[in-house]
């Protein structure tokens, strides 16, 4: 007998006995190639029993005042005959009354991965605490990160004009000139110290996976996976141009409550300031105040650039308001109501160093025997001083973080799912597949009802980026007929067409004839600065150069040497691209093979459009250990056929379920780990190592004694240090993998690594 619990907060939840709870699980769908799925129930409905009104405090009866709020999904769990089945939330849905008497509440199920979106909410990019990357904006601290030879920044500069079009000697950007342009200039020429380039000119370019560690930081979440200590991920870089042109803004500065000095004579309202949150709690009090004003006076400042005082209601920003110099400023005028219970805080940030003497008042006006009268507090507050720094916040793509996440995902067509509280596992999809088990469920399954249905296939599938003003962009799509990095591909299906589009811009990129020296242009095709769509780029290897450079003090370097960025990355001696297509690339001059398209998605296309391919529908009765072990991407056998899951509907009470399966074609180690390169000279190459499920450990050997790994063994999916000597070109290494699994069971798997 099956015995179903669902806790909710680590509340054990009171169930009726004949409630039948199903649970709908898919990680990806033939429906929808570029969303990822994570399990989710249908509405089901337990027990108004003394128990669960207890918990959902009798949420039926409005007169009440509840203590937590209902309409917020809550941390919960299912278990079948004691084993945890899956995690997730649980939304409540509402309530029956019966003749009266409340006799059910309906409640939802909801999987961790739809419940992360939920933790992102509305969040910006701009959000995220950068306080680890600020940094000196001086211009050798730029041309510094320009350089880096060796990787060490997570913050650079790529050289993308937002002001001017850069020239080279005599050759100038490979697209129309408009009208208004007069072709080449000394101005503009950054061969020549009159058109060296200047720091004002750059934006930065912030690593994405300093981006996903600030996204765990915020939220107390942990991202998993091998790729994401990959070089295609760890190199891959997002542009924060938020602005036309590049303003430096300090680091937002709270400002710091020193001390409260009441004057009144009905409301005492120091009570109300707290010096330790630094923090302004506006409350409704009784009906004779009229409204709340917060104020703020700026009594000194060290330097007439613009600083800005950031408004916050409830940890969100409400107001900026800029001022230069000494002055008063209303923050807000609040009128009060009923209910009225708001916290505000404040900070301060601006352009260029500053020290910055200021004081607030908080005031109530109110009526008193038909008088108006005034009671305040005065607040003294520690001087704001902040430095030149970059705050990568200020200039942040507007963009929010469930997007971005949602984007990154769409570009390497990974998946995310949550085995344990608050963590994630994000992998490519053919990654995660390749983990999975082969189990055979032919016992269980009603092996007379099977139903063969023709695959939902598309006539067009289409991967592409937001369209771009670049005026390098235009001229492309102009002469060629379509978008930079953009492909199609066509079917002979009566099918409808199918847009897998990510929410960056592709910025195209121009290389000088006879250099090494590539740059690109964020201007429009009137040579106008334009703010793009959020932009990701790969850094390259270090190329030589020979271009000048403004130093602050008016001299000039030559710089010699510099970071590409763009479309490509050079990983294990073998190019990779940001394109959907096999563009050629602006920096090599020759197609890139290795792109999103053929690494990330041909894979599960090619399975789904194979000839013998069939979507097919069994039923089948799982025991619970199936039910409580099975994963989505383990492979199920039924006879002599394997198959990967569409979908599973799952009755947890009976044990009923139908899935919806695809025939799988593909080697059951089908990743998209390429075959390392490595030179004739010997050196390191970099492998992911996925553990299987189950597997708890992973060591490595080859024939060639000479050949070293490091860590042996692993213990966890990670990145695997591989050592080679010299050698003939053409010679192959053959690595052999075995993988040990709880049950003391081992496999093993082959990969190869060509000089």
């Amino acid at each position: 007998m099956r015995k179903v619990q669902l806790y909710i907060e680590g509340n054990r939840i009171e169930l009726f006995n004949d409630e039948q709870i199903q649970v709908t699980s898919s990680i990806q769908n033939v429906q929808d190639i570029s969303k990822t799925f994570t399990d989710f129930s249908q509405g089901f409905t337990v027990p108004a029993s003394d128990v669960n009104n207890v918990f959902f405090e009798h949420w039926y009866n409005s007169d009440i005042d509840f203590t937590t709020d209902n309409n917020l999904r809550k941390d919960a769990y299912i278990e079948i005959n004691l084993t945890t089945f899956r995690k997730g939330k649980v939304q409540l849905d509402g309530a029956t009354l019966t003749n009266g008497k409340p006799s059910s509440y309906k409640l939802t199920f909801y999987g961790e991965g739809v419940t992360l979106k939920d933790t992102f909410g509305e969040d910006l990019l701009s959000d995220l605490d950068y306080t680890a990357y600020a940094h000196d904006f001086t211009a050798a601290e730029v041309l510094t990160r320009i350089e880096d030879a060796n990787n060490t920044y997570d913050v650079k500069y790529p050289l993308i004009t937002s002001y001017r079009v850069w020239e080279y000697q005599s050759q100038t950007i490979t697209a129309q000139i408009p009208n208004t342009s007069t072709g080449t200039s000394t101005n503009n020429n950054i061969h020549a110290n009159a058109g060296a380039i200047t720091k004002t000119e750059l934006f930065p370019a912030f690593r994405v996976a300093k981006i996903f560690e600030e996204i765990q930081n915020k939220y107390s979440i942990k991202f998993q996976g091998a790729f994401l200590q990959d070089e295609r991920f760890t190199d891959l870089f997002l542009w924060y141009k938020g602005k036309e042109k590049f303003i430096n803004i300090s680091s937002a500065q709270t400002i710091n409550f020193t001390t409260v000095t009441p004057t009144f004579t009905t409301y005492d309202l120091t009570n109300y300031v707290n010096t330790t949150e630094e923090s302004i709690h506006v409350q409704y009090i009784d009906s004779n105040i009229i409204n709340h004003v917060i104020r703020l006076n700026v009594t000194s400042v060290s330097s007439s650039d613009p600083y800005y005082i950031d408004v916050y209601q409830n940890g969100n920003l409400m107001n900026s308001i800029q001022g230069t110099s000494v002055q008063s400023f209303l923050l807000d005028i609040i009128q009060s109501v009923i209910g009225l219970d708001s916290v505000y805080t404040f900070k301060v940030r601006g352009q260029g160093a500053n020290n910055i003497a200021l004081n607030m008042r908080y005031e109530v006006t109110y009526f008193d025997s038909g008088n108006l009268f005034t009671d305040y507090v005065a607040i003294a507050a520690s001087n704001v001083i902040y430095t030149s720094t970059v705050d990568l916040s200020s200039n942040a793509p507007v963009m929010k973080i469930a997007d971005f996440f949602a984007g990154i995902l769409k570009v390497f067509n990974m998946t995310v799912y949550s085995i344990t509280d608050g963590e994630y596992w994000v992998e490519p999809l053919d990654d995660w597949y390749s983990k999975g088990g082969v189990v055979d469920v032919s016992e269980y399954v009603d092996v007379n009802t099977i139903e063969h249905a023709r695959m939902p296939l598309y006539k067009k599938i289409s991967f592409k980026y937001q369209d771009s003003e670049c005026v390098l962009n235009k001229y492309f799509s102009q002469t060629f007929s379509k978008a930079y990095g953009d492909t199609t591909y066509q079917y002979n299906y009566d099918g409808g067409e199918f847009v897998v589009e990510v929410p960056f811009e592709n910025l195209l990129q121009q290389k000088f004839t006879g250099t090494q020296l590539q740059v690109g242009y964020s201007l429009n095709a009137e040579f106008a600065p334009y703010i793009p769509k959020p932009v990701l780029l790969y850094q390259y290897k270090n190329k030589t150069c020979s271009f000048k450079f403004h130093n602050d003090g008016g001299s000039h370097s030559t710089v010699v040497d510099y970071t590409p960025f763009g479309q490509d990355l050079l990983y294990n001696n073998t190019d990779y691209t940001l394109n959907f297509a096999p563009e050629t690339s602006t920096l090599l001059n020759y197609p890139i093979q290795n792109t999103l398209f053929a690494n990330y998605y041909f894979s599960y296309l090619y399975n789904l459009y194979n000839l013998k391919q069939r979507l097919v529908s069994v039923k089948a009765k799982l025991p619970v250990s199936l039910l409580t072990g099975l994963q989505l991407n383990d492979r199920l056998v039924i006879r002599d056929r394997r198959y990967i899951i569409n979908e599973m509907k799952t009755n947890l009470t009976t044990g009923d379920a139908e899935l919806q399966l695809i025939l799988d074609f593909r080697p059951i180690v089908n990743s998209t780990n390429p075959n390392p390169k490595v030179s004739t000279e010997g050196g390191s190459v970099k492998y992911l190592i996925n553990l299987p499920n189950n597997a708890v450990q992973a060591s490595f050997s080859c024939s060639d004694t000479d050949v070293t790994f490091s860590p042996n063994p692993m213990t966890a999916s990670g990145s695997l240090t591989i050592g080679l000597p010299s050698g003939a070109a053409g010679t192959v290494y053959t690595i052999v993998v075995t993988y040990t699994y709880l049950d003391g069971s081992t496999t093993t798997e082959t990969f190869y690594i060509i000089q």
